[in-house]
């Protein structure tokens, strides 16, 4: 009985939560997948707010103009400043309140149960319940005033100090300034008189310069913003699970097995639907990060050799060059992350404080690499194989399951663990975000044609007598629809370029914000996140265009050009 004591091993314990424990995938899946969307409906709406809040601004500007007159006949007849005011704060107030109930209904009711079903798409669970947040409401209310009520305040304010004598006048037309491209002589006597004018009308109309500019900048930032994150979320899985990762399975063998049973095993992984394989010591360990929300999942991985080619491609995530094991320990580029430590700083993993020697790009999962010289430094013993890295000639879905379940058959295997679990994992989230991306992206589009067509009807409005008189002066029809839409085409193209800068840099902050714990998103984006947005901004500008051309045509010269005087 002593003996059989003594021979006894020490047991390990294994504690579990919901996102940890065996058969837990589909909530990690979930909780993922909600996370990433959560932190997406944190980001993009301020920036959808703040230009949308821009148009709403100039909007409300443009309606206490075009009133200006009637507000000069009610301050005429006696009625109080604050009177008048008020009708403008009342317009403000419930073309704002009805547009929140409106966009508040389809938040709560329509956008948020497509969303949700995204994410609980595949997977066995009940449907979403919808609840209705006062808080969120009220926080949308307040923007909303702020948007559409203190405009309509100062603005009429501002215009309520005329006299009603002066109020009863059209509006004077800005007066026009010097501008610094004057003083560079050698190019100003280059330039034509109608590329001149359209050159001082730009900082003549500075409101409406730095509303087109913005205005188009943001929606271009947010269309590349939303296409980067499709593209990055694309680019992981054949990243990692074909360049990075080029092994299949990974079968653990049993610490116990006869040598009967370790042949068995060999022979099993001789056979020719095998292309390679390679011995490792394998180990997973479970540790609290700085930057990581739960317990993380970490592998180990310990091989005799000074790389795990072509198993493992082991390169730096900045400047693509190999890294070796012969230099120390290299993490994964998400651990490193997590842990907030960079190549040359020291990891406390597994009980255990080492030098990290390297940082190696991955996108799925923590890993730890080390050659057997590392291991026995920081361990102080020399480990042996208990796992095998296995690469397939056929790497299908269903050859990976059979090869799977002929060597869990084996009396020597612990286990078999296949990339498939990493792959529906990152699917699951790459799936919603693609998705809701989508979402995000017509509203983008969508919110740009409202902003270019807001601005350029304004424009021509506010300058009808002035492209009256130079349309009686002779101009042709081309050159009139010129004379102004060439103002909406260089700013929309400063408006492209600050946007595809803006739009760089709000993805990379997105992507480092919405992704999980156990995933880095793809930095690069494809050539088609800067055509798109470029192209659909050039496409927008040559319809409204035609739009243009065909309402100036059809102006009544002399109508327009009748004083009130």
């Amino acid at each position: 009985a002593q003996t059989e004591r003594d021979q006894l091993e020490i047991p390990t314990y294994h504690v579990y939560d919901r996102k940890t424990m065996p058969g837990g995938q589909g909530y990690l899946m979930y909780s993922n997948a909600s996370s990433s969307i959560s932190a997406v409906g944190n980001i993009f709406p301020v920036v959808l707010y703040l230009v949308a809040a821009m148009v709403t601004f100039t909007t409300m500007t443009r309606f206490v103009d075009e009133e200006r007159t009637n507000a000069g006949i009610f301050k005429a007849l006696g009625y109080r400043t604050r009177d008048i005011i008020l009708k403008f704060v009342l317009y403000g107030f419930f073309a704002g309140t009805i547009g929140t109930l409106l966009g508040t209904l389809l938040g709560h009711y329509f956008l948020s149960g497509i969303i949700s079903n995204i994410i609980t798409q595949g997977m066995v669970i009940g449907e979403s319940r919808e609840y209705f947040y006062g808080d969120m409401t009220l926080i949308a209310l307040g923007l909303s005033f702020v948007a559409s009520v203190l405009p309509a305040y100062w603005v009429s304010r501002k215009e309520l100090k005329e006299e009603a004598n002066l109020l009863l006048l059209p509006k004077p037309p800005v007066s026009g300034s010097k501008i610094f491209l004057e003083r560079l002589h050698f190019i100003w006597k280059r330039l034509s008189f109608t590329h001149k004018v359209t050159a001082r009308n730009l900082f003549r109309y500075k409101q409406r310069m730095l509303m087109t500019i913005f205005g188009v900048a943001g929606s271009v930032a947010l269309l590349f913003a939303g296409l980067g994150i499709q593209s990055s979320v694309r680019g992981v899985s054949k990243r990692q699970f074909q360049e990075i990762l080029s092994y299949e399975l990974i079968v653990a063998q049993k610490t116990n097995a006869s040598s009967q049973e370790s042949k068995q095993l060999t022979n099993r992984l001789e056979k020719s639907d095998i292309k390679d394989y390679r011995p490792i010591y394998s180990k997973v360990i479970e540790a609290s990060l700085k930057g990581g929300r739960d317990k993380q999942t970490i592998t180990m991985m310990v091989t005799d050799r000074t790389d795990f080619a072509p198993f493992v491609s082991l390169r730096s995530i900045k400047q693509g060059e190999s890294l070796s094991l012969k230099k120390g320990v290299i993490i994964s580029s998400k651990l490193a992350q997590l842990a907030r430590v960079t190549v040359g700083d020291r990891l406390t993993l597994d009980g255990h404080s080492f030098k990290v020697a390297g940082i190696t790009e991955n996108y799925v999962g923590h890993f730890v690499y080390m050659d057997q010289a590392s291991y026995q430094k920081i361990y102080g013993k020399r480990t042996s194989a208990n796992s095998y890295l296995v690469q397939l000639r056929n790497p299908s879905t269903r050859k990976v399951q059979t090869v799977s379940r002929d060597m869990m058959d084996l009396a020597a295997v612990k286990a078999v663990s296949q990339n498939a679990s990493m792959i529906s994992l990152f699917n699951s989230v790459a799936k919603s975000l693609d998705t809701t991306m989508m979402i995000l992206v017509v509203v983008s589009i969508l919110l740009a044609i409202v902003i270019l067509y807001n601005l350029t009807n304004i424009n021509v409005a506010e300058r009808i007598r002035e492209l009256s008189t130079i349309k009686v002066l002779g101009f042709h029809n081309k050159e009139v629809t010129l004379y102004i839409y060439r103002e909406t085409i260089l700013l929309s193209i400063i408006g492209i370029l600050m946007g595809l800068v803006g739009g760089y840099y709000l993805h990379q902050f997105l992507i480092a914000m919405i992704a999980p714990d156990a995933i880095l998103f793809y930095p690069k984006v494809g050539l088609g996140v800067f055509l798109f947005p470029v192209g659909g901004m050039i496409l927008l500008l040559i319809l409204l265009g035609i739009y243009v051309d065909h309402y100036l045509r059809k102006v009544d010269m002399l109508e327009a050009l009748k004083s009130v005087d």
